[in-house]
């Protein structure tokens, strides 16, 4: 005879893994978009000094000149959005399992989280690219040989490039991490919760270490140090509504916005370094 096998649907669901934001301590909020979408910088250009002549008729110091200046501008571009439906017959009989809120919350953490760390890293590659931060050491792949040496190299030349030494960061690919591990050369962490729910991994040379997924890196890179003076990456909106029966609806009307980017100072770029597996 026939046996029918019984089923059901549980009322938890099942999410995607994702990986909490891993490029927070690589930037910062130092300038402020209230009200405009683009803001001017100003960099005022440093005297070329010389000798003081204490025989001259007159200008003794130097033959006196206006102070240059040179401004970067910075014009908030990422405009990000969503717009999905919950009808009110499937919030009924779905088991309990969609919820507005929680929907919300999903979504950022599986889909905008990756998307704005990746954003940020492919910015700070171009930009360091650009300024050639990325030919300090010769493109190769990561090996446990070459991991902890490169490291070495290229956080050397940022300091012979007179970048800030306290607060450095470098972030790699999970595959680096392993190759630093593989060598020894790590030093011991005594880092808190707060630190490694961001990454942090450890230290090394005085520069925290934050793994992040390889699939949020630009292509050929696997670490890039920084300091977060570096990069500025306002989040200017971040608006969510739901509207419960909202018109030409029957149950919840999710709409998300998300304003978004992120600019690389041209003035402290020489604070980055790029480790390229290939050319």
């Amino acid at each position: 005879m026939a046996v029918n096998l019984a089923g059901k649907f549980e009322k938890k669901t099942s999410e995607l893994m994702k990986a909490q934001a891993k490029t927070n301590s690589i930037v910062n909020n130092n300038w402020s978009w209230t009200g405009v979408n683009e803001i001017n910088v100003y960099t005022l250009t440093d005297p070329t000094v010389g000798d003081y002549d204490d025989a001259g008729a007159s200008n003794r110091y130097g033959t006196p000149s206006e102070v240059d200046d040179t401004t970067q501008t910075f014009t908030l571009a990422r405009d990000r959005s969503f717009s999905k439906v919950m009808d009110m017959s499937n919030v009924q009989d779905t088991a309990g399992v969609r919820r507005p809120g929680k929907y919300v919350a999903q979504a950022v953490k599986n889909v905008m989280i990756p998307e704005i760390d990746t954003y940020r890293l492919a910015a700070l590659n171009t930009a360091g690219a650009t300024a050639n931060r990325d030919d300090i050491v010769a493109d190769a792949a990561t090996t446990s040989s070459n991991a902890y040496t490169n490291f070495v190299d290229i956080n050397a030349d940022i300091s012979d490039n007179e970048a800030p030494e306290e607060g450095r960061v470098a972030i790699m690919t999970p595959a680096y991490f392993s190759a630093l591990k593989q060598s020894g050369t790590l030093d011991s962490s005594d880092l808190g919760y707060k630190d490694r729910k961001s990454g942090s991994v450890g230290t090394l040379d005085g520069v925290k270490l934050v793994v992040c997924p390889s699939g949020r890196f630009p292509a050929n890179v696997d670490l890039i140090i920084t300091h977060p003076s570096v990069m500025v990456a306002p989040e200017k909106l971040k608006d969510v509504k739901i509207h419960k029966n909202a018109p030409g609806y029957n149950g919840y009307l999710i709409e998300y916005r998300h304003r978004y980017d992120a600019f690389v100072d041209t003035n402290r770029v020489n604070a980055v370094g790029i480790h390229r597996t290939a050319a």
